[in-house]
């Protein structure tokens, strides 16, 4: 494959891909959710999933079970590292397989890999021709001037979305702060008193007005048009865990949950 074709397969299958988490989450939740870790319509894991598959597996395209069991261990394996690099990277984990049976690490597991070896097989049998006689069909001066149009949103897209999870970080570690804060302040007040009745009950909402009233300033903050790909971002990852200020972020799950019910 030259370049050009692997920037075509890349887009269309992290477009498609994208297609079919949402359709995925959206018929989970009822409502529509923009499942992708970009702001835009892709998910580059399947992009990077499908030319991985598609030139490993070719030389058993037409042997049905290796094709299948193939795709399953290779689609496992992107999403076991793609999920341990975001963590390492982020300090959060973005989905989490914990509770189904034979998982490993929360990353993966066999009810999913499965899923993924039906999906490769159906991709490199059925619709990857498609796909090719597709991108053989475009112009390829206007092939090429659409492929460096894509790579510069998806750069762009990047930078935005890794600019999003830097500012919800920030926004969590005030959270973590002030709570904090106001621990050490309960507790002294419980041991100068030796009641230890007084002791906070473990909710962030229970360290009392300062802690109320930062976190209506940092709600309204969170509300802003500013700040709605944050917001994207922990209502398209539901199961997200912070390593760093996980009941931090407990807190703002639930004031979006909220405001969802409302």
């Amino acid at each position: 494959m030259t370049i050009y074709n692997i920037l075509w397969y890349f887009f269309i299958y992290a477009f498609l891909g994208w297609c079919l988490e949402v359709c995925f989450c959206s018929i989970q939740t009822g409502s529509f959710v923009n499942r992708g870790f970009l702001n835009g319509p892709v998910c580059p894991i399947y992009g990077f999933g499908m030319l991985i598959a598609g030139s490993s597996l070719a030389p058993v395209r037409d042997n049905l079970i290796l094709l299948f069991f193939g795709g399953m261990v290779l689609a496992s394996a992107l999403e076991l590292v793609g999920g341990w690099a975001l963590k390492k990277l982020f300090h959060t984990t973005w989905w989490d397989y914990s509770d189904e049976p034979l998982n490993i690490g929360g990353y993966i597991c066999l009810k999913f890999s499965l899923a993924w070896g039906v999906c490769v097989t159906f991709a490199v049998r059925v619709l990857h021709p498609a796909v090719a006689a597709l991108v053989d069909h475009i112009p390829h001066v206007l092939g090429v001037v659409f492929c460096a149009v894509f790579c510069v949103l998806i750069v762009i897209d990047i930078a935005a979305t890794v600019a999003s999870i830097l500012r919800l970080e920030k926004a969590l570690g005030r959270i973590s702060a002030v709570a904090a804060r106001m621990r050490e302040g309960s507790d002294a007040i419980a041991e100068s008193l030796g009641d230890k009745a007084i002791a906070v009950d473990g909710r962030l909402d229970s360290y009392g007005p300062e802690f109320s009233a930062r976190m209506d300033l940092l709600r309204a903050e969170m509300a802003d048009s500013r700040h709605r790909a944050e917001l994207r971002l922990l209502r398209a990852f539901p199961r997200m865990k912070n390593l760093r200020h996980s009941e931090a972020l407990d807190v703002l799950r639930e004031w979006i949950q909220s405001k969802n019910e409302k």
